[in-house]
């Protein structure tokens, strides 16, 4: 099987050549298709309008108010599985917290260590449809499978870093391996070195590796000091997700222009919106430094209808934060603004970790109501 690789401009040329546009309702989106991929670009506006999201809470777990063993330390990301039951990374306590659809705290699964089920971070994880715990060990190379109450079942070993995981609704899992693209050639002066996202799928015996995409576009900034080096992170990075039927929805966020990949890993779709950069303010010619900032933040989140939520970047400076709605077919639907950012959906609510100034992060949950920006 070829590997797709999917260069920063993602089939610009699909999007331009040949371009007839199409209107569809009176919005003004254009398709066409070259080498049997579809691409979609929208205008700068969503077809259904701009809005602000009324939040209504409804459950709140991990306040201060709680035992001290429900408090998070340093969450990174939450799950909701079909009960409502709610699963929280710490990396801070270095376990999962899981709560009742109530709230109320239920138990930790695993702990820091290098025995069965144990795991150290940076770690991930997401659930299975039966009920199942999948966790990446990221620094350990390897990945563990629990039960819902934390029993050890399984786990398979690596044979480098991952440092992201997903799994479909068919239970099969997507792993994402970053390493340079080529030699590094590390000199004493900082330089940029090119860098490659690779997702792979598997079982969860770990037995059916296969490799689908690969995503360029990324870098690091590097230099060799003494025998090792010192780097530090590019201002673009790969974000990309999967859908229940396991496609795979990615790209560089340098650009609005983002892929859709079937189970083949060979690209169906190409989609993105007008988009004006903004310019970075601490530009100033540095190596590896980037003029404009990135179009969106660093995740994709799916709704229960199967629209993708593209959360726009910003910047230190800025409160709340927006969110662009795309449809699975690339259309640009809408455009919400919160004041969390967010999580997860699950039974028509939405979770959203809620980080206070003062006092202890909480994970919360949300009616969302949306009310048109006149």
């Amino acid at each position: 099987m070829g590997i797709t690789r999917i260069w920063p401009a993602l089939y610009l040329a699909a999007a331009g050549a040949a371009a007839i546009p199409v209107h569809q309702n009176s919005y003004p989106v254009e398709t066409s298709v070259k080498n049997g991929v579809k691409a979609v670009m929208n205008p700068d506006f969503p077809k259904d309008g701009r809005f602000t999201a009324k939040l209504i809470e409804e459950m709140s777990c991990g306040e201060e108010t709680t035992p001290e063993a429900a408090m998070f330390n340093k969450p990174l990301d939450l799950k909701v599985d079909a009960q409502g039951r709610v699963y929280v990374m710490d990396w801070g306590d270095v376990h999962i917290k899981v709560y009742d659809s109530q709230g109320r705290f239920l138990r930790t699964l695993s702990r820091k260590g290098q025995g069965p089920g144990e795991f150290d971070t940076p770690a991930f994880f997401d659930l299975t449809t039966d009920g199942k715990v999948c966790l990446l060990d990221g620094r350990q190379r390897r990945v563990i499978i629990l039960t819902d109450e934390g029993q050890y079942l399984s786990g398979f070993p690596l044979e480098s870093y991952y440092r992201s995981l997903a799994i479909d609704g068919q239970n099969r899992l997507y792993l994402a391996r970053w390493e340079a693209s080529g030699e590094l050639n590390l000199s004493t002066e900082f330089r940029e070195i090119p860098y490659v996202t690779k997702i792979f799928r598997t079982d969860t015996s770990g037995k059916a590796m296969t490799r689908l995409v690969d995503f360029l576009g990324e870098s690091m900034i590097m230099k060799a000091m003494g025998q090792g080096s010192v780097s530090a992170g590019g201002l673009y990075t790969i974000v990309w997700t999967i859908d229940r039927q396991g496609k795979i929805y990615g790209g560089l966020n340098e650009t609005y222009q983002f892929g859709a990949y079937g189970l083949d890993g060979k690209p169906e779709l190409t989609f993105g919106r007008e988009f004006v950069p903004l310019k970075n303010p601490r530009y100033d010619g540095r190596v590896g430094q980037k003029k404009a900032l990135p179009a969106i933040s660093r995740t994709i989140v799916f709704d229960e209808e199967g629209n993708l939520w593209l959360e726009l970047y910003k910047d230190e400076k800025t409160k709340g934060y927006t969110y662009d709605v795309f449809s699975p077919q690339g259309v640009y639907l809408k455009q919400v603004k919160l004041d969390v950012r967010v999580g997860s959906f699950k039974n028509g609510k939405m979770y959203s970790f809620v980080r206070p100034e003062d006092g202890y992060p909480s994970v919360k949950r949300f009616r969302l109501d949306l009310v048109p920006e006149k």
